[in-house]
């Protein structure tokens, strides 16, 4: 989600509803002969209205959960996701009246802190790489969709290499080739085919080898450089085709280690906030009881 000019509306109004808030504490703050409690009829309100904002917020993944439900559309729910969680934060403390309480009120601020940090991340992760990805990448391939497009440049390749090889591994002697017949003699055909096989297939699986030297930009071009010195013909063109398929297959290896980034960071923030609303059911149930 891009903070653009769309959430202009939800910035007023979130630094509305805070200078509000801000100034009913202040006169509650003067006018408490023991100072802020919790318990107080304003601490309660606070705190009434803290929680409310966090279990909107959250209600984000339900809607996610069943997203044929007309409630509004995604953009929406992710911009109160976003907005009125952050508003609860001055809340939660105007409640707290800024005193860590005792032990489970520290476990509460202590999850709530963390859950509005992994949210401020999640909310830099995606203005910062959607735009990187676009950036560096001329075309951008959906996480889930990564695998089936290794797949398909791994074809193509082979495709090349067959095409000018007649076979893409050593010919058994005993058995037909597969294609058109190949001018020359085997030892013309090895370096081109043994090139592909031992270095560039291997690295255009989905879970290619991490320690590939083409992983690394620089390292494939001397290889492919290398390469060059030993073909001639048509084998320099499908060498320049398997260059151009490596470069995007690094482009792809790139967007999967960036939605990794993405996908980490949820298993991170979606249990917290589980955990907060948990937590925030035991304090309230505690503070009447207790």
């Amino acid at each position: 989600m891009l903070i653009d000019k769309s959430h202009r509306i939800w910035i007023v109004l979130t630094v509305l509803a805070t200078a509000v808030a801000t100034t009913l504490y202040v006169v509650y703050a003067r006018n408490a002969p023991a100072g802020p409690q919790g318990g107080s009829w304003p601490g309660l309100a606070f705190g009434v209205v803290g929680s409310a904002l966090m279990v909107f917020a959250g209600l984000l993944a339900g809607r996610k959960k069943v997203p044929r439900w007309r409630l509004g559309t995604a953009r929406f729910w992710l911009k109160a996701h976003l907005w009125l969680g952050l508003l609860s934060v001055p809340m939660i403390l105007f409640h707290a009246g800024f005193q860590i309480g005792g032990l489970l009120e520290q476990i509460l601020l202590i999850v709530f802190a963390t859950v509005i940090l992994s949210g401020l991340v999640g909310v830099a992760f995606q203005q910062y790489l959607p735009r990187h990805i676009k950036e560096t990448s001329p075309q951008e391939a959906m996480f889930e969709q990564i695998p089936h497009v290794c797949q398909a440049l791994r074809e193509r390749a082979d495709a090349r290499v067959a095409a000018v090889r007649g076979t893409l591994f050593a010919i058994d002697e005993n058995e037909p080739t597969t294609g058109p017949a190949q001018p020359g003699t085997e030892a013309e055909f090895e370096p081109l085919r043994a090139f592909y096989v031992d270095v560039v297939r291997p690295y255009l699986t989905d879970h290619g080898p991490t320690d590939s030297p083409l992983a690394n930009p620089s390292r494939a071009e001397s290889l492919f450089s290398q390469a060059r010195q030993s073909l001639s013909g048509d084998d320099q063109g499908v060498l320049n085709q398997l260059a151009a398929i490596c470069d995007e297959r690094r482009t792809l290896a790139r967007q999967a280690h960036l939605h990794r980034w993405l996908h980490l960071w949820l298993f991170v923030h979606i249990p917290l906030s589980l955990s907060l609303l948990v937590l925030g059911v035991v304090h309230a149930v505690m503070s009447v009881y207790y």
